[in-house]
């Protein structure tokens, strides 16, 4: 409604609408809403006259028409009205306002065309509701059915007899239906249609209009006939006991007479609401009997109650929203479920949100499975507001037990109740209560120990049970605490930190482990789940069955807090304890310290290790590969190796680097702490009873032949069961079939390649290349076979020995690998590593053959498992290629190479080096002279041997096979090794507006000379900002050469294109510290084409370059080009010092000028309007100067002028002397 001339002002609709007032509207679509079990449809509509009146002309409106109008402004005598369309407009007098209504501005009114001024194109109406429910629209030649508005009076005939209504004939060529329920009598019996014989004449007022149709709905209600709304005496939700039944459709339903008061209200019941069982209505119901009848709803149009005869509707606490409390508790039926939250059935005619993240209580990303339509759950209501209701399902909220608090008068001193967290900070957390009631808990009142964070033991929507400390209701204020019985905190013995403690749990905090150390039992620690293992899979399986007793045997310190200790499970902190740094002195450059994440921005991670000492890695040094969000790389408290760049004594900061390629693990530590953790989690599931005993491992070992009976044969591969232990499967993939053909229930002799004791699984092959290796063992307990075939010994490997292995199954987290060079011998690697846990592993395939190393030997802390580490796991070779690969692999970021130049162009260096590999050097890679004119490359030829170095790796297109892999520097500062410069493309907040650089130019077009400023940014040149003097922009694709130094002013960054865009240092302005401030940066990639962006670097008073765009006829004055998108105007008398005859025949349109910016203004709609001056006394011109006679005083304020002042005054070109007479 806003778009007809009505600007949207704050609080209007109350002020111009009515419940219950009359309006036509438009359907502007209308579209399918599944989200319920029955298919509804979603309906949207507009008030705007402009389409409601579409194509309403002056011509067609008459005297005494209706017509819904919008105020437009309130005048003094009266109000101008708007009807949507330009072509005429309305008035309504002050002494026409029927009854002195109140009216405001926007509003929409039904007025009555008193009188038409075709002149001026303006209605004269009247607002008097006795006109409007009397006047008849009038029977007009010639006219549409696109004037045809809903709210029009018709005199119409009646056509035809109809089952459900009447056809009328009204205006000569229309017909139109009339609905039963829109009768003249609003209680029409089962002989309704004798009151309507053919020809019968009626009024009638139009309800709705179809035009593609041309269907045409009216109705004959007394009170829309009246223009009113007909009265609803009844609410929903009442019950009447002795409702008439007046009409009988058959299987439709039943019309009933409520006796309400003061008039009765007729009523319809449709037959899925006449009774819970399906009843036929002709035999139970006669007319004039009395049934009791509950309102289920109003059709306020018709006047008409809906209402149910059910008995089941007699029953239930809950029927209207009125009935509805907050905290009270709910069972409802779930009847969508949208990413959003679940939409429930209270009641038949109540529905409420559960907000997903009400639906459990922890957070999520999407709802709980539980939640399936029709499912049926209790809930407790949260609020209820306009009829919007929300529910809650949370486990702690639902079950409570505890006074509700629903309102700040109930909030009394020493109440305890349940809330829900909503927002936690360092200095406490905001709890909210039910129907929008927020308190706020204050750290000290947290119940939290010295030093804990309290985002680590609270989080956003968690369910606590408080204590009311104080209250304001008329503030709106309520303090509250966790502390429900405060516990007195006595000393505690101290540790050191990195020290190796044991501890027994004591309880589990939503966020952590609170645990207490066995030697000193007064001593608490908190372990947070993130620092459970080094694996987050495996943090996930280990929280659920960590109960209060169970004993950790190595712990380390971390941090302390106060009288806490944060503490660490994680094996790779644990076993290399003693090498985490402690603080700066323990930081080396170059060397790799290990330590875990502890925040993630948007610029970085940052790196904990002992104590608070913290070490920062930016986002380009996070991974190897470009990534756009770290929270997708690494998570908080993940186990990290870091690569030491840099260490800043004096700033106390550390420079890390988390690439892979840097800080790949060289040892087995990160699957030794798998199996570990895996034993340990096997172990908890025997206690919590979901396992059965693990002493089953002993009758298996890992590279040893069982004998085994299939059980079943699958797609997939062959279960197989063992005599004695029959909670124990064991698998056979179709890959470790070896070819053999097995029946079910055969018996088979299998080499055991892997045992998982939390699944109770046993990974098989039956190979017979592993079957019949010589170094294996055949267990007793499985075997018939009294011989026993010794293993390969421990002593047969070395560690980092390398090995040649083929991988035969490829787990989750790990491959087991086969060595046929080693008698078979079997061994684990992981397929990630610390830094890339969160990262896609990289692919590997069965059978496929690798190199990998030792990473250590069989033993108790390897589970007897034989361990190694795959060569590069950054880079995976194969054998058929490992040469190739071995060589390439000794090339990376930082190596210096012998390079010889293959090709020579305007703005790189190709190159080839190592025989056949590619690369380029940008000319920003070269170290030039800045007072040589000359190319940075011209001193090179092709053919020539330089030194170099990698700085970057550029992938590889697979449909261009020219493209470079390598980028190389030549720069002196990297070829002596200082490394700082080789950390990944140049941030956008290097260059800022305002700064001065240099670059080369690249290319030389007719209005933009192209330039490299850095590896991946590039500059542009405007002509007009390369000078300010006429004779050099004529000259301008002269004054640039390819590889021609170029230095300016940046005036624009383009962070998205990483262009920027600069103005020759040789330009003039006023304030350069001004020019700075005014500047804005800009990420549009249309940042040059937009008129206000491209006058942010023009100020009043620069001198500054233009090309004459048009010249104005008469005194109109010159339109001056002066960017790319941004033109000035110079006005007549700002075209030359002296009052010359014709002074705009000097110039001429495409010439170069040099312009004085005298004024600059912006207007609120973005417009900017740049005032010029050609006067050479402003411009310094001397060419100009020199042929004109001497000018006169330039007048810019009206207070310049005084009496007896001669001045000199264009018209026509006629110079007049004004004096004071």
């Amino acid at each position: 409604m806003y778009a007809d001339g009505q600007d949207m002002v704050p609080g209007l609709l109350p002020k111009c609408f009515d419940v219950g007032q009359l309006v036509a509207c438009v359907v502007l679509q209308c579209e399918d809403d599944r989200r319920e079990e029955r298919e509804r449809k979603r309906i949207l509509l507009s008030l705007r006259l402009s389409v409601l009146y579409k194509g309403l002309s002056l011509e067609a409106v008459q005297d005494g028409m209706v017509l819904t109008a919008q105020v437009k402004s309130v005048e003094d005598h009266g109000y101008i009205l708007h009807f949507g369309v330009p072509s005429f407009r309305g008035f309504l007098p002050r002494v026409n306002n029927g009854g002195g209504v109140q009216i405001c501005r926007g509003q929409l009114l039904q007025c009555v065309v008193k009188s038409i001024d075709t002149v001026r194109a303006v209605v004269y109406t009247d607002f008097c509701p006795d006109l409007m429910s009397s006047y008849v629209c009038k029977d007009r030649k010639g006219i549409s059915i696109d004037l045809l508005v809903p709210g029009m009076m018709v005199d119409a005939q009646v056509h035809s007899q109809l089952d459900n209504g009447i056809m009328l004939s009204f205006l000569t060529y229309f017909t139109g239906t009339v609905d039963v329920f829109h009768l003249q009598n609003p209680f029409p019996t089962e002989n309704w249609k004798n009151d309507y014989t053919l020809q019968k004449k009626v009024n009638a007022r139009i309800l709705f209009v179809d035009p593609s149709t041309r269907a045409v709905g009216l109705t004959m209600n007394p009170y829309l006939v009246q223009y009113k709304t007909p009265p609803m005496n009844v609410e929903t939700g009442e019950i009447y006991d002795n409702s008439h039944v007046l009409r009988i459709d058959g299987k439709y339903g039943l019309l009933l007479n409520i006796p309400s008061s003061p008039e009765h209200t007729p009523a319809y019941v449709h037959q899925s609401d006449v009774a819970d069982e399906e009843v036929n209505l002709l035999k139970k119901f006669k007319v004039g009997d009395l049934a009791r009848l509950r309102v289920l709803g109003i059709r306020n149009l018709e006047g008409l109650a809906i209402g149910t005869l059910k008995t089941s509707a007699f029953g239930g606490d809950i029927f209207t929203h009125s009935d509805i409390k907050p905290g009270m508790l709910v069972k409802a039926k779930v009847i969508a479920v949208e990413p959003f939250g679940a939409l429930v059935q209270l009641a038949s005619s109540i529905k409420a949100l559960c907000p997903l993240r009400h639906m459990s209580e922890f957070a999520r990303v999407k709802p709980s499975k539980k939640f399936q339509i029709g499912a049926e759950l209790l809930f407790r209501v949260l609020g209820c507001k306009s009829k919007r209701i929300t529910v809650t399902h949370k486990r702690n909220l639902v079950k409570s037990k505890l006074e509700v608090l629903a309102s700040y008068a109930d909030a009394v001193e020493g109440l305890v109740t349940h809330g829900w967290i909503t927002k936690v900070e360092k200095h406490g957390c905001y709890v909210k209560f039910y129907n929008g009631v927020t308190g706020f808990a204050p750290r000290s009142e947290l119940g939290l120990e010295p030093g804990i964070e309290t985002n680590t033991v609270y989080h956003v929507e968690q369910v606590v049970r408080c204590r009311v400390t104080s209250s304001v209701p008329g503030s709106r204020k309520i303090s509250v605490s966790f502390l429900l019985s405060p516990k007195r905190v006595n000393g505690a013995d101290m540790v050191k930190l990195g020290s190796i403690v044991g501890a027994v749990v004591d309880y589990l905090a939503p966020t952590a482990v609170i645990v207490v150390l066995k030697k000193f039992p007064n001593l608490r620690g908190s372990l947070s789940y993130e620092h459970l293992a080094d694996h987050i899979g495996q943090i996930a399986r280990l929280k659920p069955l960590l109960r209060p007793g169970y004993e950790f045997d190595q712990l380390v310190v971390l941090d302390i807090e106060g009288s806490n200790l944060i503490l660490s499970a994680k094996y790779s902190l644990v076993c290399y304890a003693e090498d985490i740094p402690l603080d700066l002195t323990d930081m080396h450059p170059m060397s790799i310290a290990r330590g875990y994440i502890c925040n993630i921005i948007e610029g970085g991670c940052f790196v904990r290790f002992l104590g608070r000492l913290t070490g920062f890695s930016p986002k380009n040094r996070a991974t190897d590969c470009s990534i756009g969000n770290l929270s997708d790389a690494f998570y908080v408290g993940q186990s990290v190796r870091s690569y030491i760049d840099n260490v800043d004594h004096q700033a106390a900061k550390i420079k890390l680097t988390l690439k892979q390629s840097l800080c790949f693990s060289t040892e087995a530590s990160y699957i030794q702490g798998y199996f570990l953790v895996e034993d340990k989690i096997s172990a908890l599931q025997a206690v919590d009873g979901k396992r059965c005993d693990v002493n089953w491992v002993k009758g298996f070992s890992i590279g040893s032949v069982v004998t085994g009976e299939i059980q079943e044969i699958k797609e997939f591969g062959v279960v197989i069961s063992f005599e004695n232990y029959v909670d124990v499967v064991g698998f056979v993939s179709q890959h470790q079939m070896g070819g053999i053909h097995v029946e079910k229930g055969s018996l088979v002799r299998a080499f055991i390649l892997d045992i998982s004791k939390t699944e109770n699984l046993v990974d098989l092959s039956l190979n017979p290349e592993l079957v019949s290796s010589k170094h294996v063992e055949m267990p007793d307990n499985l075997s018939n076979s009294k011989k026993k075939r010794q293993r390969a010994s421990p002593c047969d490997f070395e560690l980092h020995q390398t090995v040649n292995a083929t991988v035969e199954i490829v787990k989750e987290n790990y491959l087991v690998l086969s060595l046929p060079e080693h008698n078979y011998a079997v061994g684990y690697a992981p397929i990630k590593d610390y830094n890339t846990e969160m990262l896609p592993p990289k692919h590997f395939s069965n059978g496929q053959r690798l190199l990998a190393s030792v990473g250590a030997l069989p033993n108790v802390d390897s589970n007897g498992r034989l361990l190694l580490s795959i060569k590069s796991l950054h880079e995976v070779l194969d054998l058929s290629t490992s040469k190739r690969a071995r060589k390439l692999s000794n090339y990376t970021i930082g190596s210096l190479v012998k390079a010889e130049i293959l090709d020579i162009n305007s703005s790189d260096l190709l190159v080839k080096f190592a025989g056949r590999f590619h690369g380029k050097v940008n000319i920003n890679e070269v170290d030039s002279d800045d007072n040589s004119p000359e190319s940075p490359f011209s001193r090179f030829r092709v053919g020539q041997l330089v030194d170099a170095r990698i700085i970057a790796k550029i992938p590889k297109s697979r449909n261009n096979e020219k493209t470079f892999k390598w980028l190389l520097s030549m720069r002196h500062s990297v070829l002596s090794g200082q490394m700082e410069t080789l950390e990944g493309p140049i941030a956008t907040d290097n260059f800022s507006v305002g700064t001065v650089v240099s670059g080369y130019v690249v290319k030389v077009e007719s209005e933009w000379v192209r330039l490299t400023i850095a590896r991946r940014f590039r500059g542009d040149l405007y002509i007009l900002d390369s000078s300010s003097e006429p004779e050099e922009l004529q000259k301008f694709q002269k004054r640039y050469i390819v590889g021609q130094t170029v230095t300016g002013r940046i005036i624009n960054v383009n962070k998205k294109k990483k262009v920027l865009r600069l103005k020759s240092c040789l330009a003039s302005f006023t304030d350069k510290a001004g020019f700075v401030n005014e500047i804005v940066e800009n990420d549009n990639d249309e940042s040059f084409a937009s008129n206000d962006n491209g006058i942010s670097h023009v100020s009043s008073g620069d001198i500054i370059g233009g090309r004459i765009k048009k010249i104005l006829p008469n005194v109109g004055g010159i339109f001056v080009q002066i960017g790319p998108h941004l033109f000035g105007r110079v006005h007549y008398c700002e075209v030359a010092d002296s009052w010359l005859n014709d002074p705009l025949s000097r110039y001429q349109e495409g010439q170069f000028v040099k312009c004085k910016v005298l004024e600059v203004c912006r207007s609120s709609s973005g417009f900017v309007h740049v005032d010029l001056s050609l006067r050479p006394s402003l411009t310094d011109s001397a060419e100009h100067a020199s042929t004109e006679v001497p000018s006169f005083k330039r007048v810019e304020m009206i207070d310049e002028l005084h009496p007896n002042m001669e001045v000199h005054v264009s018209f026509h070109f006629i110079a007049f002397f004004i004096s004071r007479y």
